[in-house]
């Protein structure tokens, strides 16, 4: 088996092709096989756990930095299955990224309240304000989340 670059992140089941080995083959003048499709028929009532697998395989192919926690029984309730965006690194500079934020259900499945509450405050979220806090920026926050 050939040693794989650093900067490749094509899934080892040769779903697709990552950015980095699609741009070396270019340059080469190689032609890739068409990748195999992301898109599988699943079955009409997959079961939520397979489908939030077979999503976070997914994402980690694709170069996702993907979060989803086991255990929320301790946790506020209606907060979504998982979190997905694409690492810095894999931008170009300037490039925007979106934040994924995904609650799964089966095809019959029913947002709980919470859920629903969470949800439609999600939507109508227009910025993401990501920051390390320390208990030394107490002050500044209150300050911030008292003004919207």
């Amino acid at each position: 088996m050939a040693k794989r670059h650093s900067h490749c992140s094509c899934p080892s089941d040769g779903s697709f092709y990552c950015p980095f080995c699609t741009a070396l083959a270019e340059r080469a003048g190689v032609v890739l096989t068409p990748p195999l499709p992301l898109l599988t028929p699943q079955p009409a009532e997959e079961p939520e756990g397979l489908f939030m697998e077979r999503l976070r395989k997914l994402a980690v192919d694709l170069g996702y930095l993907y979060w989803h926690q086991y255990s929320a029984k301790k946790s506020t309730p209606g907060m979504v299955d998982c979190i997905m965006v694409q690492p810095f690194e894999r931008l170009a500079p300037g490039e925007p990224s979106t934040l994924h934020m995904i609650e799964l259900k089966t095809e019959t499945g029913q947002l709980t309240p919470a859920q629903r509450r969470w949800m439609e405050a999600l939507q109508r979220v227009t910025q993401v304000d990501a920051r390390v806090l320390r208990p030394s920026d107490w002050a500044s926050m209150v300050e911030k989340l008292r003004n919207r």
